[in-house]
């Protein structure tokens, strides 16, 4: 690969100009989605902003910085250089101590250290220096979520969580019922339509041609699912428009880009696409893990994807 930076010249660069061009040359290159631009342009402007607190010896601090300060900050980051970014030390600092200072989160998540790892090794092979040294590259391991676990953690969600709205804990469960029997993509999960759930006479069925039949859902886990159906049609019901045939929908109002003010709001029991599905879940099982941490079922993985691995290897 050739490198456009020499290795001595880019250290003394300013460091957001090279990010600035390494994202450009991922987007102009077609090499990258614009998902994945965004994951490395924040998590390299992270970087950047962790370096002025490194610099100035601000990683003991115990809460996280308000925007008054992060502004404050602001000309300090235009005399952060490359080299800052690939000093020793400086990834294993900026993976230990970023998200209590940059996120107000003292329980790291492993996908975001593997971003920020995979982001700055991304830059190293741009500018043509040697990937830095780390200790969390490596995924963990999955945790195995046993049938046994699930049902418990059903059980306990017929409790409401404090903080959130009442229905969140009646959806959480469904998916999890749902998930239990079918571990499906998010956006499998997405697409599933209310008609395709039946009661039948061993629980509730799910129509969907899988290997080994339509997968059935039982005991507390039908239980879960018929929660959730009952809530969803009174959510639905308020809409005014046409049907709504996704089973997964919004439990409070939302917005959209668009309209006079820049935003049109978006009522309650609007249908969940894949990506709002895979955050209402995870505002709602953070909510769970903290309340019912000392639980039998819990914590539950953080991402949906975690969910369908964790029940795959069960």
């Amino acid at each position: 690969m050739s490198h456009p930076h020499g290795t001595a010249r880019a250290a003394s660069e300013p460091a957001l100009v090279v990010v600035e061009a390494y994202l450009r040359s991922l987007a102009d290159g077609g090499r990258a989605s614009r998902a994945l631009i965004r994951q490395r342009g924040w998590a390299l402007r992270e970087a950047v902003l962790f370096a002025v607190l490194r610099a100035r010896g601000d990683l003991a601090t115990s809460r996280p910085l308000t925007p008054d300060e992060r502004a404050v900050l602001g000309p300090a980051l235009g005399r952060v250089l490359l080299g800052d970014l690939f000093a020793d030390g400086f990834s294993d600092d900026w993976l230990a101590h970023a998200d209590p200072l940059l996120r107000g989160v003292t329980d790291p998540v492993p996908a975001t250290q593997r971003a920020r790892t995979a982001s700055l090794r991304g830059l190293a092979d741009h500018v043509g220096v040697g990937r830095p040294d780390h200790r969390h590259g490596r995924p963990v391991l999955r945790e195995v979520l046993s049938p046994p676990q699930l049902t418990a953690a059903l059980e306990v969600l017929t409790q409401r969580l404090p903080g959130r709205g009442p229905d969140d804990h009646v959806r959480l469960a469904a998916v999890l019922a749902v998930m239990a029997v079918w571990p499906a993509r998010s956006a499998d999960l997405a697409s599933l339509r209310l008609s395709q759930v039946r009661d039948g006479a061993d629980g509730v069925v799910l129509d969907l041609e899988v290997d080994g039949g339509p997968p059935v859902l039982r005991g507390v886990a039908a239980d879960r699912l018929r929660d959730w159906i009952a809530v969803r049609a009174s959510l639905v019901g308020a809409l005014q428009g046409g049907p709504v045939h996704a089973l997964w929908v919004s439990i409070r109002s939302n917005s959209r880009p668009g309209g006079p003010r820049g935003s049109l709001p978006l009522p309650p029991g609007m249908p969940l696409m894949p990506r709002g599905l895979q955050r209402a879940y995870a505002r709602s099982v953070e909510s769970a893990n903290v309340h019912h941490q000392e639980r039998p079922g819990f914590p539950l993985p953080r991402s949906l994807d975690l969910l369908r691995r964790s029940v795959e290897s069960g």
